[in-house]
């Protein structure tokens, strides 16, 4: 439904933990787009990093109240050396002031590329809000799920007080192998967040994103971290022993 008319108007936008990038700092830039394509302003603004992430408004519908965008993202850099997890991608929705704004934002396609020099085991999204944006289980329907090798189930995150709606997605048995990109929602499946229209003030929220690495990963990060602490143990005691 969200994909009835797809006049692209490309805009590249920020997103992201700067310091987590692959490419150059010097390249590096937290820019705020308002999102508007064909159909009008959506009222809403969104703020991330354009060396990882491009996003293209397809379009905005004021009459039924939404906004259809497709992001493309780049994961960079190895897991941390010490929790052995990937840096996420962070992307912030911000209503503008003065602006009605739709209520529902549609990401209709995702191209995710996995460039971490290992292989991902699941994927995750989240929604960081404070109750006042969720994602529609009901008519996000199989996003996230793609032909193998790729992840073959989801889950959410429901909330206790209303399971149609969640606050995380996980997808996951399967494999995204380094160098390869995962497709999630090329199916047709959309990932719809709701926003709540009466919530105080101006609304805003944002949207999480990370892999997770495959066991043999997290082993090496672990052997890694394990030899750093056996160094910093064996320099205090020389330390300790005046050497």
């Amino acid at each position: 439904m969200w994909r009835t008319t797809a006049v692209a108007v490309t805009m590249l936008v920020a997103v992201g933990v700067g310091v987590f990038l692959a490419a150059p700092a010097a390249r590096a830039a937290i820019i705020t787009v308002p999102l508007v394509g064909a159909g009008g302003d959506s009222g809403w603004d969104a703020t991330y990093d354009n060396s990882v992430v491009d996003m293209t408004v397809d379009l905005v519908s004021l009459q039924k109240g939404f906004v259809v965008i497709e992001i493309t993202k780049e994961f960079g850099l190895p897991p941390n050396s010490f929790t052995g997890l990937f840096p996420t991608i962070l992307i912030d929705f911000a209503q503008r002031a003065q602006v009605p704004a739709v209520g529902t934002i549609v990401i209709a396609d995702e191209t995710i590329r996995n460039r971490t020099g290992g292989d991902w085991t699941d994927f995750h999204w989240e929604v960081l809000d404070e109750g006042d944006a969720w994602f529609d289980v009901a008519l996000s329907g199989q996003f996230g799920i793609q032909p193998p090798p790729q992840f073959q189930q989801h889950q959410w995150a429901t909330l206790p007080q209303d399971l149609t709606k969640a606050d995380a997605l996980n997808a996951f048995d399967g494999l995204v192998a380094n160098g390869s990109t995962y497709f999630p929602g090329q199916d047709d499946s959309d990932l719809v967040i709701r926003t709540n229209p009466e919530a105080e003030g101006l609304r805003t929220f944002t949207l999480k994103e990370y892999p997770t690495p495959e066991p043999a990963t997290l082993a090496l990060v672990g052997l890694g971290l394990a030899a750093v602490l056996a160094r910093r143990e064996s320099g205090d005691r020389k330390r300790g022993a005046g050497v």
